[in-house]
C-alpha cells in the first residue's frame, strides 16, 4: 500500500528530534526519496550552515532555506526532513500545506539537550553554556509549540527508542491517517 500518492510527507519538529536519522528509514520503507532540506540549502549557497549563520545572518538563511522547500516540495513522492525552525515560516508552511503531510517529531527538552551536546556544531546553541543551552531549548520548544502543533501526526523519538522503533511508528500513524481521510 502506497501512503499518500502524489503528496511529499513533511518531517517537521525541534533539532535534534531525529529528522535527518529516521527520515532515511522512513523513505526506504515507502520506497520515497528523501531529502533534507539543510543538505539542499549547503548545496544551494556553497556554505556549511553555522558558516551561513555567522556570516550572512539568520533572515539570509531563511531565504536560502524557503527555495530549498520549495524545490523539495516539487521533487517526486519523497520524505522530506525540514530544519527545525522552517515552519516558523508562514511561507513554508503554505507549501507544507499544499504539497503533503506533516510529521512532527517530538522529543522532551532533556532528550534534545543530551543529543544537542554531542555536536557542537548547531549555530543556535553556539557559546552557551550546559544551563543556558537547556533553558535555550526550553524556551525555543515554548515559542515554537504553535508551529509544531499545526502538523498532522505526532511521533515520540526518545533514547528508549530505537530510529527504526520510531519510524515504524510513524508509519503505522501515518497509515491510521490515510484510513481516516477515506
Amino acid at each position: 500500500m502506497k501512503l499518500f500518492p502524489g503528496r511529499q510527507i513533511f518531517l517537521t519538529g525541534f533539532m535534534a528530534t531525529g529528522k535527518s536519522k529516521i527520515g532515511p528509514i522512513l523513505a526506504e520503507r515507502l520506497n520515497r526519496e528523501f531529502i533534507d532540506t539543510d543538505e539542499l540549502i549547503v548545496e544551494k549557497s556553497g556554505k556549511a550552515i553555522p558558516e551561513l549563520f555567522s556570516e550572512d545572518g539568520e533572515a539570509n538563511f531563511r531565504v536560502f532555506e524557503h527555495a530549498c522547500v520549495v524545490d523539495a516540495a516539487n521533487s517526486a513522492d519523497a520524505v522530506i526532513s525540514l530544519g527545525g525552525g522552517a515552519v516558523t515560516q508562514e511561507d513554508n508552511w503554505t507549501i507544507v500545506r499544499e504539497k503533503g503531510i506533516c510529521v512532527c517529531l517530538q522529543a522532551s527538552a532533556e532528550t534534545i539537550y543530551e543529543r544537542v551536546s554531542r555536536n557542537d556544531e548547531r549555530p543556535l546553541m553556539a557559546g552557551l553554556d550546559d544551563d543556558e543551552r537547556l533553558r535555550k531549548i526550553r524556551s525555543m520548544l515554548g515559542a515554537r509549540a504553535r508551529y509544531y502543533n499545526r502538523a498532522d501526526v505526532f511521533v515520540t523519538s526518545s533514547e528508549e527508542s530505537t530510529l527504526e522503533d520510531t519510524a515504524e511508528a510513524t508509519i503505522d500513524r501515518l497509515r491510521r491517517l490515510s484510513e481516516e481521510a477515506k
